[in-house]
């Protein structure tokens, strides 16, 4: 009996397929493929889905994940001015350059998010949040949609 219940429940157990596994495996195999691609918890591919997962990291407090969604110029000056106030402060204030870009309270979830133009180096979305339209830039880099903030760019601003 305890072979024959071993038998039933190994998928790979030798039988008339002479040791090949049932159907069941590799259908099995590809729901877990498709699972885990589906679980990509930060999207990137556009530049809506690279706003929104931006938002995300944001309201969880993955400082990482934020700085790491935010164009190459943006996270540099964002840097820069995190170190310069730490220097200005003489020590004092040690805020990391993802404390400088977020807000307490957290900001409300985008209630609508469309793209107002888009190439395949730059996008500009308008977000809608709590009946007020802003804009927001992004730049594609390296295949990756990241999101840019003009005020920190601009040389002299400070």
């Amino acid at each position: 009996m305890t072979r024959a219940v071993a038998r039933r429940f190994c998928a790979c157990a030798p039988g008339s397929a002479a040791g090949r596994c049932p159907p069941a495996v590799p259908r099995l195999a590809a729901l877990l493929l498709l699972a885990s691609a589906a679980c990509h918890r930060y999207p990137d591919d556009t530049p809506v889905d690279a706003f929104r997962s931006l938002l995300s990291a944001v309201q969880h407090d993955e400082d990482a994940r934020v700085l790491a969604l935010l164009s190459e110029k943006s996270r540099t000056a964002l840097t820069a001015r995190a170190e310069e106030l730490g220097r200005l402060s003489g020590g004092s204030l040690k805020a990391t350059p993802a404390e400088l870009l977020m807000a307490d309270p957290k900001p409300p979830g985008a209630g609508q998010v469309s793209v107002r133009s888009e190439d395949a180096r730059s996008a500009v979305l308008a977000v809608t949040s709590r009946g007020a339209v802003q804009e927001v830039h992004l730049v594609n880099e390296a295949g990756h949609w990241r999101v840019s903030i003009p005020a920190l760019e601009k040389p002299g601003d400070g």
